[in-house]
C-alpha cells in the first residue's frame, strides 16, 4: 500500500509548509508493521569535461537494468570537468553545492562514486560489488514520495515509517533526465550527449535536515522547490525525480526516488 495514501487528508493543510511546523500529534500516525525494501544510492561525481566519465554512465545504466528502482543514482558535476550551471557559452550542469560534496569525499580525479555514503569514493568498476552488498543489508525504513507540481513549484512530502527508532539527517534533492548538452569522451566531444540522473538542487539544505524517527510511526516531512526557468538552466518538470533519503554515520539508511509525473 502507497504509504502517502494514509497521511493524505492530514496533509491536505499543510501543503505549503514544513511539516515540523505541524502539532506532533497531527503529523506521527502509529502504524502495527513496516516492511522496508532497501534501495541503494549511488553519488557518481562527474563532469562533462571528463573523458571518463560516459564509462561510469554506462555503469548507472547497467545496475538500474538489473536492480530497476533499487539502484538510485544521482550524478553530481563537480570539481575542475565540471562546466557552471550559470555558463553563458555551454549549456553547464555543476550546481555550486556539487564541489561541496566532492570535497566531503576528498575527491581529486573523476569519475568516482559513493554508494549508500559507506566506505568512501570508489571507481565505477566496483560500484556493482557495492551495490550487491549494499542491498542486501537490511533496513528499518521505509520512504514514501508524493510530489504536486504546479507551474512553478514543485510540492513534496517525504514519509517516513520505521521498525525501530532512527536517527540521521533527511536530504531531499531534485535531479532531471534528458538533458541535451556537451560531454567529452575518449571518442571527442559529444555536442548532443543525454545527461541523466543530474542532481539540480537540494530542497532542504546541503545537508538536509537532522530527524529523529520513533518505531512504528508515521512521520511526514514536507517542502517546497520553485521550478528554474533561467537564462541557462530551465527545468522539464516531467524530467524530474525527487530523491530522498536518511543518512547517518554508518552510511545512508534507505533512499528513495519518485519521478515528478507519476
Amino acid at each position: 500500500m502507497n504509504l502517502f495514501g494514509k497521511t493524505l487528508i492530514i496533509m491536505a493543510a499543510a501543503a505549503l509548509v514544513a511539516c515540523n511546523d505541524i502539532a506532533e500529534n497531527e503529523r506521527l500516525i502509529p502504524v502495527e508493521s513496516i516492511e522496508a525494501e532497501r534501495a541503494v544510492l549511488i553519488e557518481d561525481f562527474t563532469g562533462q569535461k571528463c573523458v571518463n566519465c560516459p564509462d561510469a554512465h554506462k555503469t548507472i545504466e547497467a545496475l538500474e537494468a538489473q536492480y530497476h528502482d533499487k539502484v538510485i543514482a544521482v550524478s553530481i558535476h563537480a570539481g575542475a570537468f565540471g562546466i557552471p550551471a550559470d555558463n553563458a557559452r555551454y549549456t553547464g550542469l555543476m550546481q555550486p553545492e556539487g564541489d561541496t560534496y566532492n570535497d566531503m569525499w576528498n575527491i581529486t580525479s573523476w569519475p568516482k562514486g559513493v554508494v549508500n555514503r559507506s566506505g568512501g569514493a570508489i571507481d565505477h568498476d566496483k560500484w556493482p560489488t557495492a551495490v550487491r552488498t549494499a542491498l542486501a543489508l537490511p533496513t528499518p525504513l521505509d520512504i514514501d514520495i508524493d510530489v504536486e507540481c504546479s507551474a512553478t513549484e514543485l510540492t513534496i512530502h517525504v514519509e517516513c515509517a520505521q521498525s525501530q527508532d532512527v536517527s540521521g539527517n533527511l536530504q531531499v534533492w531534485i535531479v532531471e533526465n534528458g538533458i541535451v548538452a556537451r560531454q567529452e569522451s575518449n571518442e571527442g566531444r559529444i555536442n548532443d550527449y543525454v545527461h541523466n540522473n543530474v542532481y539540480r538542487a537540494s530542497v532542504n539544505g546541503v545537508g538536509g535536515v537532522p530527524v529523529s524517527l520513533k518505531a512504528f510511526e508515521h512521520q511526514v516531512f514536507t517542502y517546497t522547490q520553485p521550478l528554474r526557468a533561467t537564462d541557462t538552466e530551465t527545468w522539464v518538470p516531467e524530467n524530474l525525480a525527487v530523491v530522498a533519503f536518511v543518512y547517518n554515520k554508518d552510511g545512508v539508511v534507505q533512499a528513495a526516488r519518485q519521478k515528478v509525473n507519476e
